[in-house]
Order: structure tokens, then sequence, then C-alpha cells
């Protein structure tokens, strides 16, 4: 049992390395055969309204990838056209919201802070159970994620119940809501992973999430934080850079939602100094026109790495005979 745990945390702190090394350099690694798809999609021309004769391309003129299991691409955090190009597109003149000016918040800025109801936040922060720690019990290749092992006791992690789950769900498929992910993404979205996060007051350098860093997301993967509490600067607030290397601080109050492109902000969570924070950490993703609203539950996971294949990972109990190593703990950065 050590020694496959051994492996799989090797294979993740590989995995985990990887990927960041590859977002520094603004690559993303994409299926061969999502590319292919994306390609053939993006080949096939609209027919002219006054030549509907017009044949479609056929299989020999559509661009084929290089041969290999994955292909290299520059990476810019926009849905794909497969989601956007059928889409029903936001005009703020023609479909006026509430989160039209955080919508240009957030093109111009990369981050806003949307107001949720406080009521439901602090029943939700009272209700809900922060009863495991960091570790991936969830686990998988084909997910990015935490380790296996828990890497800091000053964190603690929940999942969501069913009935918080049917909250967020109702929230998120709001019309306010949908037209806020059409105007920043182009497309609707979907929660790809909702888990519940609690940071203890310590003194000590922050480990993980509350270290600085950039998630490497996957095209049109945006991260977004529910304050389950008032948060001011000895609760560990958000933090990100700007474009200018300017250090901003976002504090809050209980239902404050920040929204937020972690792969364009260096950002972190900070260490709460002296009060406990609690939260709720959100993962969106596009999702194609015909597809319904979901918020799918993964754990300590982040997002799969293609967003529109993949296999729903399962929980493993954790093996609580070993300890895990200084490399092991030093996994769990998000990326």
């Amino acid at each position: 049992m050590t020694i496959t745990l051994t492996l799989k945390n090797s294979v993740g702190l590989l995995k985990g390395s990887f990927n960041r090394a590859l977002a520094r350099l603004g690559y993303r690694l994409v299926r061969a055969d999502t590319l292919d798809r994306l390609i053939a999609e993006r080949a096939q021309p609209a027919a002219p309204a006054a030549k509907p004769e017009t044949a479609p391309p056929t299989a020999g003129d559509v661009p084929k990838p290089p041969d290999g299991r994955f292909k290299l691409l520059p990476s810019a955090n926009q849905a794909p056209a497969s989601c956007t190009a059928l889409a029903p597109k936001f005009d703020p003149l023609k479909t006026p919201s509430q989160l039209g000016d955080n919508i240009v918040a957030f093109q111009q800025d990369g981050i806003t802070v949307i107001s949720t109801s406080a009521e439901k936040a602090a029943t939700w922060r009272e209700t809900e159970r922060f009863d495991r720690d960091v570790g991936n019990r969830h686990s998988a290749w084909d997910w990015a994620g935490n380790s296996a092992e828990s890497y800091t006791d000053d964190l603690q992690a929940g999942l969501p119940s069913p009935a918080l789950v049917e909250d967020l769900h109702a929230l998120f498929s709001g019309g306010d809501f949908e037209a806020f992910f059409r105007g920043v993404l182009g497309c609707r979205a979907k929660v790809g992973n909702v888990r519940l996060v609690r940071s203890r007051p310590h003194l000590t350098d922050g480990v993980g999430p509350q270290e600085w860093h950039r998630d490497g997301c996957p095209a049109g993967v945006i991260r977004g934080v529910l304050y389950l509490c008032d948060v001011d600067g000895q609760t560990g607030p958000f933090q990100y850079k700007d474009e200018a290397g300017r250090e901003n601080t976002v504090l809050g109050k209980t239902g404050d939602l920040l929204i937020f492109d972690a792969t364009r902000l260096l950002h972190r969570g900070s260490g709460p100094s002296h009060k406990t924070r609690s939260a709720i950490d959100l993962v969106f993703m596009p999702r194609m026109p015909d597809e319904e609203m979901k918020i799918m539950v993964v754990g300590m996971n982040h997002w799969p790495a293609d967003p529109f294949f993949y296999k729903m990972p399962k929980e493993r109990l954790p093996d609580h005979g070993s300890v895990p190593s200084h490399d092991e703990r030093r996994i769990a950065r998000l990326y």
C-alpha cells in the first residue's frame, strides 16, 4: 500500500509540475481527439444565405492535427468555439442585466465581486460540515487536483450537502448569472466543482492555495470564492496582483462572491491571522449550447484536463497507515 501511495503521489507531483511549467510558458495540452473535433467545427463555414445549395466541405477539406495523443497549443482562457458559436450572444442593450457592471469589471480587471444572499451564506456556514482534511480522495489521472495526502492542518474541507447543491443550482441558473457568463465567456456555464473550505488562524507561512500562484486552467475555466463570513484583514482575504504588479486585497461581507480569471491573475487566499475564514470554492466551466446546467462535486480536484471528455472520479478511502513526506505535502499546490 505504501509503494502504491508513493507511486500515485509521484505521478501527481509530475503531472502538477508539468502543467505549471506549461502554464508559465503560455501553453496548454489538448487531447488530439478533442482538437480534431474543434478544428473540424471551425473549418466548416456557414453556407451563404444567397446560395443555400453550396455543398458542405468534405472530410478531405478538414485539416487534421498531427498524430499523437496530445497537442500543444498557445494558452488562451477563452471558451472554445464549439461552445460559443451557437450560444445566444449577450447584448447589454437587448438583455439588460443587473450584473452588467460586473461583466465589464471582469473583462477589464479579470475579477469582480457579486453580492448574493448574506442570510443563506450565514446558514450554510452553520449547517454545512467542514469535516475533512484537504487530502484528495477522488484523485484521478485525467483530473487536476490535490495529492491524496493532506498537506496542511491549517485548512479544513467538506463536500456540499444536497440542499446546498440545489441552492447553488438555482442561483447560477438564474437569468442574471446566465447573462453574466455569456458576457464573460461567450456562452453559458456549469459548475465543474464545488467544495467547502475553512482556514484556521495561523501565523506560519501559507501553503497550497495560500501561496502566490496562477492556475493552469483549461480554456474557458474560471474560478469563484463565495465568502460565508465577513472577511477583513485578519480573516485571510483573497489577494491578487494586477498587470502592473500591484497587490490588491479583496475584503468582503458574508455572501460576497468573487469570480476571477485564475490563469490571468497571480493570486492567493492569504492566511488568516486571528479569525477563521469559511468559504465555498467554485470552478466554472463552459457548457455546450444544448447542455443543461449542472453542479459537479469532485472533492479536492479542480477541473478535468479536458472539460468536454471526462469520467467522474470516484471517492476512495484514505490510507491512514502512512505518513506523507515533505515532497508529497508540496504536491497539492494549486495550478
